[in-house]
């Protein structure tokens, strides 16, 4: 577990505090793909910016070399139990990417997953994308990174998917592999 000191959580914050809020029209894309206005304004804040995506995460484009061209992204902010920022998530909705700046967060509403749930079933609601989370408004979860998601929601009580062919794959991506299990040669030779 990466154990990060004050200033460096308050980088994280002050980085994503420095991104643009929505244009007007991003705004209306999202109310267009249904989700309502006051979703984007918390519990955490929908931000955006410019980035540069590659095979592990993200970058802002303004940390990257000179010429190297970003795609505006939609940001959120993900925080730990008590609010403080631990890393920042970039979706890009017209690139298909969701990804994260420093490989520390694994699902957006992350630190919900230990909140009370006071619905009949008590599940914890895992979103598709990050558009049904938003139209949850910010309720459950939406996996970033569903390697490192296994490992946080094996003891969080039941899921909640969408549908069934998603209840398939949310199995298939949190199932992990059982170890490799070897036997010593001198174990064989004692037996015979």
């Amino acid at each position: 577990m990466n154990v990060l000191s004050a200033s460096a959580l308050g980088r994280i914050s002050r980085t994503f505090d420095c991104n643009h809020n929505l244009l007007p029209r991003e705004v209306e894309e999202m109310e267009r793909l249904g989700i309502p206005a006051d979703a984007l304004a918390g519990p955490s804040p929908v931000r955006a910016d410019y980035v540069v995506f590659d095979n592990l995460g993200f970058e802002f484009e303004c940390h990257t070399e000179v010429g190297k061209d970003g795609t505006r992204a939609f940001l959120f902010p993900v925080t730990d139990g008590h609010g403080v920022a631990r890393d920042v998530v970039a979706w890009s909705p017209q690139l298909g990417k969701l990804a994260t700046w420093l490989g520390r967060a694994w699902a957006l509403g992350e630190d919900t997953i230990n909140a009370p749930r006071l619905s009949d079933h008590g599940a914890l609601p895992v979103h598709r994308t990050p558009v049904g989370w938003l139209r949850a408004r910010q309720r459950g979860i939406c996996l970033v990174r569903p390697q490192a998601a296994a490992h946080y929601l094996e003891a969080a009580g039941p899921l909640l998917a969408e549908d069934a062919e998603h209840g398939v794959e949310l199995k298939r991506l949190l199932t992990r592999p059982a170890p490799r299990i070897l036997v010593s040669v001198s174990t064989f030779k004692k037996a015979s």
